[in-house]
C-alpha cells in the first residue's frame, strides 16, 4: 500500500485535532465519555471496524462518572508489541476570558490572535516567527494532537494488517482524568495486563504522546524523553493554640506557624531532584487555609497548606525526613520569636517560665500512638465515624485533611504541633530504562539533524507514563503509611479512600517515551500547536519508530 506523505499525514492530523478539540471534555466530567467515543469512531471511518483485533471502550471501574478508555489493538505478523497513549481530557476554559465562547473552534481563535496575544506572553513573537503555522483552542497541545496523530498511525497501522504487511502488533489506548487524578491510565495498567495474557503480547513499551514545547528562550530543539518526572503532594497539619487576640501570648497562631515553613519550603532550590544534568523546578505551595470556618477574633487553632514536590529520584521516606528537619527549624524560629516578641512587650513584668517547645510527627506515629492508647478495634470505629460524617464534597485531599485532624483530636495532644503526611495524588517518577524503545528514539534523534532532535531522561510535566513502569526497589511503606486514606484494595466499604495498583504497575514494567506534538501555552487562553511539525513531521516519526523496532526485533 501507498506510504502517506508529509501533506497526507498533515491534512488527517489537522482535522482529526480539530473534531478532538470541538468537544469540550474537561476533567472530570460528562464530556470525557463523548471523546472517547469519538475516538473510537474515527478508528473505524473509512471501513476499518473489522480490521482491529479488539476495539472499544473499557470502564474505569468504581468512577463516579462513567468514563471510560478508548482502546484498540490490531494484530501483527509478530507479538512484539507497541502501545500509543494519550490523554483526551483538559482543563477548564475559564481562563480564555471574553474569548471563551471560541475556547472550542480553532477556527474563530484564528481570527482572535491579537486579543489572545495580549492575553498571553510571547505569544506575538511566535506569530511574526511561524506566521498562520499555530492552531489555537483548549486541548489543542495538551494533548488532542498528540491523540490524533496517534489515531491517524493507529488507522496507518490497520490498513498495513489489512494488506498483511504489519510487522509489529500496536494497542492505542486514549485516557480521561490525567488533568485531575489519572483515573484512565490507572484502568488502562489493568487493561493492557489483561491484553498481555490474553494474547501472549510482548510489550516493547509505551510511546505517550504529550506536548513537548521550548525549555528556554529562542529554544529551536523538538525533544524526545525516555522517563517522566514524579511528583509527591507533602501536607503539613499546624497546630497552635487558641486564645484572644488581645491576649496573644497565651496562645499560638497557627496561621504564623504555616507562614515560616512555607517561608522555608516554598520556591527551596536545596529541594530540588538534580540527576544527571536535569533539574526539578522547585516546590511551591498549592493552597494554604486555616482551619477557621468564621470571622471571629480568636487566633488560628489549626491550619494545613500541601507542597507540590517533583521528583527525579527522591523517595517518600527521603522527602519525608527531610520535612521533618525542615519543620522542627520552622516551629523552634517562630516559638522563639514569640518568646522574644513577648520579653520585650512585657519587659520587667514577664513571668520567668520555660522557652515554648512543639512537636513535630507523622501521621504513621501519631497513628500508632493513638492505636496504643485505644486499641485497633476502638480506633478502628472512630476511623470509621469520621468516614461517615465526612462532608460529601470534599476531594480526596479533603478527605486525607478530614482524617487527620479528626485522628490529632483523638489523641488528646496539644499545640503547638506540626502533623505531616501525604495527600494524593501519588506520581511516580521513571528513569530512562535502557532498551530497544530508548535505543530507537536515539537513533531518530540522529537520522534527523535538520529537526534538533534531543533526547532527554526526564519529561518535565506530569504525564500518564509515570504510572507504566514502578521501580521493582520501590518501597511504599512511607508512603502508604502516611497517606490518611489509603486503601490495600481499590474497592472497600469507605467510598472516596485512596488506592494505587502498585503491584499491578510493577508487574506492567513497561519502557517508555514521549513523543508528542510542539506547542506552547498549555493551560493558558494561548494554547497552540505548530502545525508544520505536529499533524505532519510528527506522525511520520512516530511511523518511523515503529518500522525500526521491527527490525530491531
Amino acid at each position: 500500500m501507498q506510504t502517506p506523505t508529509y501533506d497526507d499525514w498533515y491534512t488527517e492530523v489537522k482535522s482529526l485535532t480539530t473534531r478532538l478539540v470541538n468537544i469540550r471534555s474537561v476533567s472530570p466530567g460528562q464530556g470525557e465519555i463523548q471523546v472517547a467515543r469519538e475516538v473510537l469512531n474515527m478508528l473505524q471511518e473509512d471501513g476499518l471496524e473489522l480490521t482491529y483485533t479488539a476495539l472499544g471502550l473499557d470502564p474505569l471501574v468504581g468512577d463516579s462518572f462513567g468514563r471510560q478508555n478508548a482502546c484498540a489493538f490490531v494484530r501483527g505478523s509478530s507479538l512484539h508489541t507497541i502501545i500509543l497513549l494519550g490523554h483526551i481530557d483538559t482543563v477548564d476554559t475559564k481562563d480564555y476570558g471574553s474569548l471563551e465562547p471560541f475556547a472550542l473552534d480553532p477556527d474563530a481563535l484564528a481570527h482572535h490572535q491579537h486579543a489572545l496575544a495580549s492575553m498571553t506572553p510571547g505569544l506575538a513573537n511566535d506569530l511574526k516567527e511561524h506566521p498562520g503555522d499555530w492552531m489555537f483552542g483548549r486541548g489543542s497541545i495538551d494533548m488532542k494532537c498528540g491523540v490524533a496523530a496517534n489515531i491517524a498511525v493507529m488507522r496507518h497501522m490497520a490498513k498495513l494488517a489489512q494488506a498483511g504487511k504489519l510487522p509489529l502488533s500496536v494497542v492505542l489506548i486514549a485516557t480521561p482524568d490525567e488533568e485531575n487524578e489519572s483515573a484512565g491510565v490507572l484502568q488502562a495498567v489493568q487493561y493492557l495486563l489483561r491484553l498481555r495474557e490474553t494474547y501472549n503480547l510482548s510489550y516493547l513499551g509505551a510511546i505517550n504522546t504529550d506536548y513537548t514545547t521550548a525549555l528556554y528562550p529562542d529554544d529551536q530543539h523538538r525533544y524526545i524523553y525516555t522517563g517522566s518526572v514524579g511528583k509527591l503532594l507533602p501536607t503539613f497539619l499546624i497546630i497552635g493554640h487558641a486564645t484572644h487576640v488581645g491576649e496573644p501570648f497565651d496562645g499560638v497562631d497557627a496561621n504564623l506557624l504555616a507562614a515560616g515553613l512555607i517561608r522555608d519550603l516554598s520556591m527551596n532550590a536545596a529541594l530540588c531532584d538534580v540527576v544527571r544534568g536535569q533539574q526539578t523546578p522547585p516546590p511551591v505551595t498549592l493552597k494554604a487555609s486555616d482551619l477557621k470556618t468564621s470571622y471571629d477574633v480568636q487566633l488560628p487553632f489549626a491550619a494545613y497548606f500541601y507542597l507540590n514536590v517533583l521528583t527525579f529520584s527522591t523517595t517518600p521516606a527521603q522527602l519525608l525526613a527531610r520535612l521533618r528537619a525542615y519543620a522542627r527549624t520552622a516551629l523552634e524560629k517562630v516559638l522563639q520569636r514569640i518568646d522574644e516578641t513577648e520579653a520585650h512587650w512585657m519587659g520587667n513584668r514577664r513571668r520567668a517560665q520555660p522557652p515554648r517547645s512543639g512537636i513535630v510527627l507523622t501521621y504513621h506515629e501519631l497513628y500508632a500512638e493513638v492505636t496504643q492508647q485505644f486499641g485497633s478495634e476502638r480506633l478502628q470505629a472512630e476511623i470509621d465515624a469520621a468516614w461517615r460524617t465526612m462532608p460529601a464534597n470534599l476531594d480526596s485531599r479533603g478527605r486525607c485533611l478530614h482524617i487527620a485532624h479528626h485522628l490529632w483530636t483523638l489523641s488528646g495532644k496539644k499545640g503547638p504541633a506540626i502533623l505531616l503526611y501525604y495527600s494524593p495524588p501519588f506520581i511516580p517518577h521513571v528513569a530512562g530504562n535502557p532498551g530497544p524503545l530508548h535505543s530507537v528514539a536515539n537513533t531518530i534523534a540522529e537520522a534527523h539533524p535538520e529537526l534538533q532532535l534531543e533526547v532527554h531522561e526526564y519529561f518535565p510535566f506530569i504525564s500518564d507514563m509515570s504510572y507504566l513502569r514502578l521501580d521493582p526497589a520501590f518501597d511504599s511503606t512511607a508512603l502508604t503509611a502516611n497517606i490518611p486514606t489509603w486503601q490495600e484494595q481499590p474497592i472497600t466499604t469507605r467510598t472516596g479512600g485512596y488506592h494505587l495498583p502498585l503491584n499491578a504497575i510493577q508487574q506492567l514494567n513497561l519502557s517508555v517515551i514521549n513523543l508528542g506534538p510542539y506547542g506552547k501555552g498549555a493551560h493558558q487562553a494561548g494554547e497552540r500547536v505548530l502545525m508544520s511539525y505536529s499533524f505532519g513531521i510528527l506522525p511520520q516519526l512516530l511511523c518511523e519508530v515503529i518500522d525500526r523496532l521491527s527490525q530491531s526485533q
